[in-house]
């Protein structure tokens, strides 16, 4: 292929001939008539044929020099008494990219074109060719010229598609098209007055910046252009065009026609002075947020998509404005983000063609075929800057860049203006995901080619733009090679792709595991081993089970990339191919949409967090190692702040927590474990690696863990409060783990040996019980039917093995001797007294006491008490949900009796950083300042005394008579529901009133407020869009007026 290439670079094609052979076929089409049809669009497609090779001969020839950049001047004379054209590597980049997406574009429209005759298809290849001619001219009359005839092009285009909105919306593009032409058109008679040429590289030699008269001729040139790219609010007219032009068109224009006009203000900016770049920037930046904060409450996808669009090609307007274009990484951070808007927002509206679906809650019938919902999904996660995809790399290397500058605000800008197009475009793959398929149209083989094509170049140009990107070669991709092994061989039933799945997590841990340190080490069992151990169950599922395992091995690959990390662009690549995938196994639960929608908000939330947090850490230092963390520079107090909290998000501190229990709840069975026993403690292991970076007992962050303490021991107490006022048995757990991980974060706050010791026994712990009880509890949810406690019951003859799972992980869950709870509670009693925290300490103890209670109520509710008649067939849980249980169990068994053969490892990592009051060991003894602990002893000691008991009732009730379960009364009166029969309905009302208003829904009301104020403010900016094409014509001469005014101020 390369030969080939390189032969045909032998040959080079002039690029004069794109407007030569378009012009000359154009006008042979008009000869031909519609009575040709079938011919003129042949020659319509040859001729972007010709187009597209042209274009990417040259792209090859220049990006491997094997060609130089070329100028051609016209008539045979030399500017400025002749118009030139440069074809360089820029120019055939854009060229290319213009040009594909002309030709697929021309094979998608195929049938309209053809049914609306030979002048249809004449005016799509002028408005081709216009576009080139725009790109390659350095003429500005002629860029003008062709800027007009391009404009008249799509007016025409946008009215072949019949009925009123059509006609309107192409009578408001031109309307807003000639005004900007008139703008631009005073703009090219003053620049000629002040330097006396038309030719642009002399009008940038004779620097216009530096004469008043010339920058504000400058100013109009550039405000035109601006103009063009529709920049918010003045953009009315364009938003009813993506609307109401065939989907096509709306594609070519989001794709093409910004791509091209982007490139032309590149060109421009020459002309422009420093504060013309300012001013360019904060446009960009205003239209970016503005158009994403408008499209929140938007429902027509098209128009949706119009929004985004106009935000997107306001982010790189913004970049153009804030980044000098000499800069090395300039180029590289505009085409990662270019490429992801043209390749996914022609995708996105080529499918809107496909279904032929309105409303996004009707895009719902892509699931019908999973190769356009996947397509679909692609390309909704490359707008948003997910990896693997350009944008990521795009988005990672502004904010690096940004960062060294010091233009924080900036980046706070675009993280929040990325955070609203979350909102809407998460919202909507989650209506596809989620919402009942409707019907599907028949689709036509020509309108799927472009969008798989798309779809593939997607991820071609991701995987490119990461090798350019500094340490983008660090990236390991096997995890997310298994993730798309997975996707091909998605027909095969469950169990074939649960045995591929367990052995590739396997693989990963096989590959992990040596040459670990300590705490890696664990955190590789707890998210590997934990994750082989949750897929077991996996087998009892009958059927496909589509997209489930592709979305778990996902979150483990990213998992496993967290704990291969060595440097700041390893780790949030790992940290967001794991939100992405435990977003995509959360919301497969049957009433989970709005909880995912919610978990992925928080979760990007903290995510931008953490990215501007690792600015800050790369900022004033070189390179991108993890070691970076211990040697913050610039604002290092706040750097870590927004790093902690960033974690928090993973480990649902309190405020951060709202997402938590419906998440949890509504997953899948086998699911829960997998996201309360694994992926949780992601934010703990990103806890861990910061604050063992900043310095551990001698850190200068006394304050910033001081608050952490106190935000650690008031989620323990909302936490446990909240858990024992459910009635459902999986949302008791969720909060349970809410509160548990607030132990977690209130022991690291510490900073001691002791707390850290603590931190680390309460992790191990809390993935071996949860992992149990979410097993046990979510298989008994799944073969009742019901998730309420008070429709159980009866259950421990029914489920004995179940039954003593759960004991099992309640004692461990209590702190109870002799398992290992015990001795997380014994360190936890030495930490705080050692570290002085009485206040704090006594809300976690009392939280602890709460934790009594809604495990009562949780095996009381389900075991205990009477069987339900629906019951009565119930058998114990499949082997495959027992199996994971009894080896978690085991694993308890050896932690309780056997601590040290773990706790003494921990010690010796954790003792350079926390060097003080060690816990020192005598064999099986554990000693302290403040005593001892000896966990065998204990083990033998209570298991004697156990055997002892249970010898002596079962003797002694050897005679006893059993009582009948309805040998009973209800105090004479028939209940009025029959939940009421049952002990565990409401168990907790008297402590409800007493306690009840420490976990009132007042987080969840305050970002429901924030929400709604959110979206009342969009709604309420929004309401300047009219429809009215004079309106839109006042917001054009306005926006012209007050930027100019501003501007006027400033020189």
């Amino acid at each position: 292929m390369v030969n080939i290439l390189s032969i045909l670079t032998m040959n080079m094609i002039s690029p004069i001939n794109i407007i030569a052979v378009s012009l000359g076929i154009a006008f042979f089409m008009g000869l031909l008539g519609n009575k040709a049809q079938r011919t003129s669009y042949i020659l319509l497609i040859a001729a972007l044929l010709f187009n597209t090779i042209v274009s990417l001969q040259w792209l090859y020839g220049l990006a491997n020099n094997l060609v130089e950049a070329q100028q051609i001047f016209t008539a045979g004379y030399k500017p400025p008494f002749s118009i030139n054209l440069l074809m360089g590597l820029n120019e055939a980049v854009i060229a290319s990219l213009i040009n594909i997406v002309g030709l697929l574009g021309a094979i998608y429209m195929g049938s309209t074109l053809k049914k609306n005759g030979s002048g249809s298809q004449v005016v799509f290849l002028v408005l081709f060719m216009s576009l080139n001619v725009i790109v390659l001219s350095r003429d500005l009359f002629n860029i003008f010229v062709f800027l007009e005839v391009g404009s008249i092009a799509v007016a025409g285009l946008v009215i072949l598609q019949k009925g009123v909105k059509a006609v309107s919306a192409g009578f408001k593009y031109m309307l807003a098209t000639g005004i900007i032409a008139g703008i631009f058109l005073i703009g090219i008679i003053f620049i000629y007055r002040f330097t006396g040429s038309l030719n642009l590289d002399q009008i940038i030699q004779s620097n216009p910046a530096i004469k008043q008269g010339a920058l504000i001729s400058s100013f109009l040139i550039l405000i035109a252009i601006i103009l063009e790219l529709k920049p918010f609010p003045a953009n009315g007219w364009a938003l009813d065009v993506y609307q109401a032009a065939h989907p096509g068109l709306s594609a070519i224009l989001s794709s093409a026609v910004g791509t091209a006009n982007l490139y032309v203000l590149y060109k421009f900016t020459g002309m422009a002075g420093d504060s013309l770049m300012h001013y360019i920037s904060l446009i960009g930046i205003v239209t970016f947020v503005g158009s994403n904060l408008l499209g929140i409450n938007q429902k027509k996808a098209r128009r949706l998509l119009g929004y985004s669009s106009v935000g997107q090609i306001g982010l790189l307007i913004a970049i153009m404005g804030l980044l000098p274009h000499s800069n090395s990484n300039f180029k590289l951070i505009f085409f990662g983000i270019l490429t992801s808007h043209y390749f996914a927002k022609a995708g996105l509206f080529w499918i809107s063609g496909i279904i032929k679906a309105e409303n996004i809650k009707e895009w719902s019938v892509l699931r019908k075929k999973p190769v356009l919902l996947f397509l679909f999904l692609s390309f909704i996660l490359a707008l948003l800057g997910f990896p693997p995809f350009p944008s990521f790399w795009g988005k990672w290397q502004l904010v690096m860049e940004l960062s060294a500058q010091g233009q924080f605000a900036v980046i706070i800008a675009i993280l929040v203006g990325s955070f609203f197009e979350v909102v809407y475009l998460m919202r909507w793959a989650g209506y596809s995901i989620k919402l009942e398929a409707g019907t599907l149209p028949e689709i036509k083989l020509s309108k799927y080619i472009p969008v798989i094509l798309f779809g593939l170049g997607l991820y071609a140009v991701g995987y490119f733009v990461s090798q350019s990107v500094e340490f983008g070669n660090t990236i390991n991709y096997l995890p997310l090679l298994v993730v798309a092994v997975l996707l091909v061989v998605d027909f095969l039933p469950a169990f074939v792709k649960n045995s591929l799945s367990i052995l590739a997590t396997g693989w990963f841990a096989y590959l992990l595991i040596p040459g670990q340190d300590t705490i890696k080490f664990i955190f590789t069992i707890i998210f590997l081993v934990g994750g082989i151990l949750t897929l077991i169950p996996g087998f009892q599922i009958k059927g496909k089970r589509e997209g489930f395992y592709p979305s778990a091995m996902l979150m483990f690959g990213g998992l496993a990339l967290l704990i291969e990390a060595s440097n700041l662009l390893q780790f949030f690549f790992a940290w967001e191919i794991m939100t992405i995938g435990s977003y995509f196994l959360i919301i497969r639960g049957k009433k989970s949409m709005p909880h995912a929608l919610s978990y992925m908000l928080f979760s990007v939330g903290g995510a931008y967090l953490i990215l501007l947090g690792f600015g800050m850490v790369s900022a004033g230092n070189s390179g991108l190692s993890l070691d970076l963390l211990s040697s913050i520079k610039v604002y290092p107090v706040l750097a870590m702040s927004l790093m902690a909290v960033g974690f928090m998000t993973k480990t649902a501190s309190l405020g951060l927590h709202i997402w938590l229990p419906g998440a949890h709840g509504e997953a899948e069975s086998d699911v829960s474990p997998m996201v309360s026993a694994i992926l949780l403690k992601a934010g703990v292991f990103g806890l861990i690696l910061l604050m063992l970076a900043s310095g551990g007992e001698q850190n200068s962050y006394s304050g910033l863990f001081y608050v952490l303490g106190w935000i650690g021991a008031l989620t323990a107490l909302v936490g446990n409060l909240g858990a024992i006022f459910q009635e459902d048995a999986k949302r008791l757990l969720a909060y349970s783990s809410i509160g548990q991980l607030g132990y977690i974060l209130f022991a690291f706050a510490i900073m001691t040996h002791m707390g850290w010791l603590t931190g680390l026994t309460y992790t191990i712990n809390h993935f071996m019980f949860k992992a149990i009880l979410f097993l046990a509890i979510g298989g008994i949810v799944m073969k009742l039917g019901t998730h309420n406690m008070y429709e159980m019951g009866g259950l421990i003859k029914k489920m004995p093995f179940s039954f003593i799972a759960v004991l099992i992980g309640i004692i461990t869950l209590a702190g109870i001797p002799p398992l290992s709870g015990f001795g997380g509670k014994w360190l936890f009693y030495n930490a705080v007294i050692m570290k002085g925290w009485y206040f704090q300490g006594a809300v976690v103890f009392f939280a602890g006491t709460i934790a009594f209670l809604y495990l009562f109520k949780l095996i009381y509710s389900v075991f205990l008490g009477q069987l339900k008649d629906n019951h009565r067939n119930v058998k114990e849980l499949s082997i495959w949900f027992l199996l994971p249980q009894y080896i978690l169990i085991i694993g308890i068994m050896v932690f309780s009796a056997k601590p040290d053969l773990i706790l003494k490892p921990i010690g010796n990592a954790i003792a350079m950083a926390f060097p003080s009051n060690q816990l020192t060991w005598e064999g099986t003894k554990a000693l302290s300042t403040l005593g001892y602990w000896d966990a065998t002893t204990i083990m033998v000691v209570i298991g004697g005394m156990f055997v002892v008991l249970l010898g002596w009732l079962m003797f002694m009730s050897r005679k006893a008579q059993k009582v009948e379960q309805f040998n009973m009364v209800y105090a004479a009166e028939r209940p009025e529901r029959p939940e009421l029969t049952h002990v565990s309905h409401n168990i907790y009302a008297g402590y409800n009133k007493a306690l009840g208003f420490l976990v009132a829904p007042g987080i969840t009301n305050f970002w429901n407020y924030t929400t709604n104020l959110v979206e009342s403010t969009g709604n309420f900016i929004r309401r300047i869009y009219s429809g009215n094409g004079q309106s839109y014509a006042i917001h054009l001469v306005s926006y012209i007026v007050i930027v100019f005014i501003i501007y006027l101020t400033a020189i």
